[in-house]
């Protein structure tokens, strides 16, 4: 039994916008048994740090919690009810990070109903902090809707439903009275000086269950002191002093030096929306924390994001971080058109992001940019500008360069999306309706930009590119896995399928060039402006790609993933006589 039950809903797209500018991560759980020296073949895997967070506060005020997070998983409705009818919880919160959530936790919320009609449903997360009033009117089930940063928020309800006062004195909510919805003003924010560490729910499963646990996530600051207008970040609710605020960086060192002793962390994900922070503060933050690290001979590598103008961007301040375990950052590039940088309000130039990029490459530190390719206003000549930048700065060099080709969403709370003054509607989603298109069609608005070449390029680049990222996030670690399994079972054998690996990992190393010749192909072809010329473009793509593939695989990539199974698939290998 438990007090509290905390659950993340599945991800499920809410339409194509959604589906090339957002981190998916699935397929976590499934990754994580994938076989070590496999591990090139996808990302590490990350915890939902808000949840631990909130389950750390609840723990330190006396209240036990169960948190469970569906990413990668498909629980039945049944199983869902009979969770909380085992752990009878006095609350259930569930957290919305985005979009992609609603239609899974609209139905966790009315299974919970189901379970307990009288058990406390709170509704949370960055989703819900712009909309907390709209899905409070929507989502009658849900008791409340808590928006802002939720340790307090949550600590707050859970501690007046134990002492039986009334729960809607606690700040941070949007609640239902009668036919009205009411709020209980701002939420107070957790003071990061004194900071209660994010409960290590996912570690501890993993660890006990025999899966190394070599990676992490926590941060050392919270919020962003820029205006940029596709954020929500200059709007955060409830700051009292200023929009970036730090955690004492000794206090960080320390949670390190516990999650290495505790379950051999090796790899941190920091989490803060800008790294680098707020000008002079921001600098001195972040180059205490490296000396800090350094001072203790801690040895671990990290990942951070950071702004081009925080300051960081500096020979020395970066190369006293790569000492400290800087492996790679993502940088708020966002675009190489200075128009759109105009209206992104970064407060940068292309100059000045392409000297930060070739920077990082410069020092052998992993380059992620923060990159919209597409937004309300852009033109086919911005398009090219992007490109030249792309190059230039061989920001395609990575892991998936498929993943620059996105668009912006424009979400409620930002500045982009109160200057959409004609909204498309919603697109025909399969599990989208009622509350959730409700919620949806008023939280984001889609648009068209005004060049029908940009529409067309945005059609086939989305379509062809996602089916591409699919093979390579969802696809190809899996294949992967199988011909190494098969490799080591056939080994000495006629059928060792080992050359299948190398095969794969030369598709994989050649996606850079691909995705250049994408863009390429795609613009030329839009200065014809041929008719039709979304549909000529997808067809042209898909002819390209597969001669990717041949060229790559000597065949298609599904008759190379089919010619795999018949190799290194059980069967294959109990033909084989090596089958267990």
């Amino acid at each position: 039994m438990s007090d509290v039950v905390l659950l993340t809903p599945r991800e499920i797209a809410t339409g194509a916008l959604s589906l090339n500018n957002q981190n998916v991560t699935v397929t976590d759980e499934e990754y994580v048994q994938l076989d070590p020296a496999l591990r090139i073949f996808y990302e590490k895997v990350r915890e939902n740090l808000g949840l631990a967070c909130i389950t750390g506060y609840l723990r330190n005020a006396g209240h036990s919690v169960t948190s469970l997070n569906l990413h990668g998983r498909t629980p039945s409705d049944d199983a869902i009810i009979e969770l909380i009818r085992r752990e009878r919880p006095r609350f259930i919160g569930i957290s919305i990070m985005y979009d992609l959530h609603i239609i899974d936790a609209i139905r966790l919320i009315r299974c919970a109903r189901t379970a307990d009609p009288d058990v406390f449903i709170a509704i949370g997360g960055a989703f819900c902090t712009y909309n907390a009033k709209l899905i409070a009117e929507q989502v009658p089930e849900a008791d409340c809707v808590t928006f802002g940063e939720g340790e307090l928020t949550v600590v707050g309800i859970m501690d007046r439903l134990t002492a039986g006062t009334d729960w809607r004195e606690t700040p941070g909510l949007f609640y239902r009275d009668g036919d009205r919805v009411r709020s209980s003003g701002m939420p107070v924010l957790p003071d990061l000086g004194n900071l209660v560490w994010p409960a290590r729910d996912v570690l501890q499963y993993h660890k006990a269950a025999g899966i190394a646990t070599p990676v992490a996530s926590t941060f050392t600051s919270r919020g962003c002191h820029a205006k940029c207008t596709f954020c929500y970040a200059p709007r955060q609710p409830g700051v009292v002093d200023g929009f970036w605020r730090m955690r004492p960086p000794g206090d960080v060192v320390d949670e390190i030096e516990y999650l290495q002793r505790e379950f051999g962390t090796r790899f941190i994900w920091f989490n803060d929306d800008n790294f680098g922070g707020a000008f002079g503060d921001g600098f001195a933050h972040a180059v205490e924390f490296a000396e800090t690290v350094l001072s203790r001979g801690l040895k671990f590598q990290f990942h951070c994001e950071f702004r081009v103008d925080s300051g960081l961007i500096d020979h020395e301040a970066l190369d006293l971080l790569h000492r400290a375990g800087l492996s790679s950052a993502l940088l708020g590039i966002e675009s190489g058109s200075p128009g759109m940088l105009r209206r992104f309000k970064k407060g940068t130039t292309v100059a000045y992001n392409l000297d930060a990029a070739r920077m990082f490459k410069r020092k052998g530190l992993g380059l992620d940019p923060g990159w919209i390719m597409i937004e309300p206003k852009t033109t086919i000549d911005e398009l090219w500008e992007n490109l030249e930048f792309i190059v230039a700065a061989r920001i395609h060099e990575a892991d998936n360069p498929f993943f620059l080709i996105n668009r912006a969403i424009a979400l409620r709370g930002t500045e982009m999306y109160d200057k959409i003054e004609e909204p498309l509607p919603l697109a025909d989603i399969e599990g989208l309706e009622g509350d959730a298109y409700e919620i949806l069609r008023t939280a984001r608005r889609d648009y068209r930009v005004p060049d029908p070449r940009v529409e067309a390029l945005w059609s086939a680049w989305s379509e062809v590119g996602e089916e591409i990222s699919d093979r390579k996030e969802n696809v190809l670690p899996f294949i992967a896995q199988k011909i190494a399994l098969g490799a080591r079972r056939l080994r000495g054998t006629e059928h060792n399928p080992r050359a299948f690996l190398s095969r794969l990992r030369a598709w994989r190393n050649g996606l850079p060039e691909l995705f250049l010749a994408f863009m390429n192909y795609g613009l030329v072809l839009a200065e014809t402006d041929p008719p039709d010329l979304a549909t000529r473009l997808t067809a042209d793509l898909r002819d390209l790609v597969a001669d990717y593939d041949a060229e790559h695989l000597g065949e298609s990539f599904e008759e190379f993933g089919e010619r795999v199974e018949r190799v290194c698939g059980a069967e294959a290998l109990v033909a084989a006589g090596v089958g267990r």
